[in-house]
C-alpha cells in the first residue's frame, strides 16, 4: 500500500494519514495550493481504488474491474474559486 500511495514505510498507516489530510474547504488558488492538488490528483483515485477494493474484499466477493472513481474530489479542487 506504501508504494502504491507513494508514501514513505515510516508511516504506518499511509491511507489513515492521507484521508486525514484531505481538504475540508477550499482555499484561494496558490502556488502551494496547487502543488498539493496535483498531490491529491494523484492519489485521490489510488485511494478510491484501494477502499473499493477493501469493500469486496470485505464482503468476500471478487472486484469487478473498476469504474472511474473519485472524480467528484478532484472536479472541486480544481474548479474555479
Amino acid at each position: 500500500m506504501h508504494r502504491r500511495l507513494q508514501m514513505p514505510r515510516s508511516i504506518p498507516d499511509p491511507l489513515s494519514f492521507l484521508l486525514n489530510k484531505l481538504p475540508t474547504s477550499k482555499k484561494k488558488p496558490t502556488d502551494k495550493n496547487r502543488s498539493k492538488h496535483i498531490a491529491w490528483s494523484i492519489r485521490w483515485p489510488i485511494i478510491c481504488q484501494i477502499l473499493h477494493e477493501l469493500d469486496y474484499l470485505h464482503h468476500d466477493q471478487i472486484s469487478p474491474d473498476v469504474p472511474p472513481l473519485g472524480q467528484k474530489l478532484l472536479s472541486w479542487l480544481f474548479s474555479s474559486s
